[in-house]
């Protein structure tokens, strides 16, 4: 069965388009549309912006999206598929070898502790116990005082240092966007265009098409700001209300 790459190529040749058409037109890089071509997903942006890219592509062969887009769905579901027997394959073939390194270093402990006995025993005088102290230098002892060891404050996990914005635009979208203050972007992107953004307290959105683009946040899949067309302002993400504009669970974006 041909992969996703491989049968979005065939149908680019059988209708005579070019890579450079395609990019021209989607505005997605044209390393993207090469590296879903010949299959090294790897190259590409995360699994919801990869999406977008075989949408795009899609639409502009004139192919239904939604049925591309499940057939790269269910090749990337095979493959986890086949990933996860790889691993347990590997893991049943390590347990054989774990039980057998066990039982050397077992054995391995059990010959120096009877060796370090045997050395004892052999090797062992009798140690003439030290002169009992004087009442008066018993006298003069004093117990030092317990000295508590400093305590370290350890950052926990859920503890963010930074906000770490990633978009990808999926229709025409005007925008502007400040990062703790300062203003890092204003005008209108075009669809498979991608932009991240970095700050250390604050994000600041206005946008003239809030369901036109598609975001991630410290790495997690953002849920939508709007509806198609809507212009929503003052959007304000912080360090603090980040987890706000999280998905509550991994949905399929369609």
């Amino acid at each position: 069965m041909a992969s996703i790459g491989q049968e979005l190529k065939r149908e680019r040749e059988l209708r005579g388009i070019s890579l450079k058409e395609i990019a021209d037109y989607t505005r997605i890089h044209i390393q993207f549309l090469r590296a879903l071509e010949e299959d090294r997903l790897d190259m590409l942006p995360e699994k919801f912006f990869t999406r977008g890219i075989i949408r795009s592509y899609a639409k502009y062969l004139g192919l239904n999206e939604q049925s591309t887009l499940n057939t790269y769905l269910e090749g990337l579901q095979a493959q986890e598929i086949d990933q996860d027997e790889k691993k347990e394959k590997s893991e049943e073939e390590d347990i054989p070898r774990k039980k057998n390194t066990l039982v050397i270093t077992a054995v391995v402990f059990i010959a120096l502790t009877a060796l370090v006995l045997v050395l004892y025993f052999v090797f062992h005088k009798e140690e003439v116990p030290p002169p009992k102290p004087s009442q008066s230098a018993s006298n003069q002892i004093r117990e030092e005082p317990a000295v508590s060891p400093p305590v370290t404050q350890v950052k926990t996990e859920e503890e963010q240092e930074e906000l770490i914005l990633n978009i990808m635009v999926q229709q025409e979208t005007w925008m502007e966007i400040y990062t703790d203050g300062e203003l890092q972007y204003t005008g209108i992107k075009y669809p498979g265009t991608q932009l991240e953004f970095k700050a250390l307290k604050e994000i600041l959105l206005h946008l003239g098409n809030a369901g036109g683009i598609a975001f991630s946040l410290n790495g997690k899949q953002g849920k939508k700001l709007g509806v198609s067309g809507a212009v929503v302002k003052n959007i304000q993400i912080t360090l603090d209300n980040f987890k706000e504009f999280l998905l509550e669970k991994e949905e399929t974006v369609t």
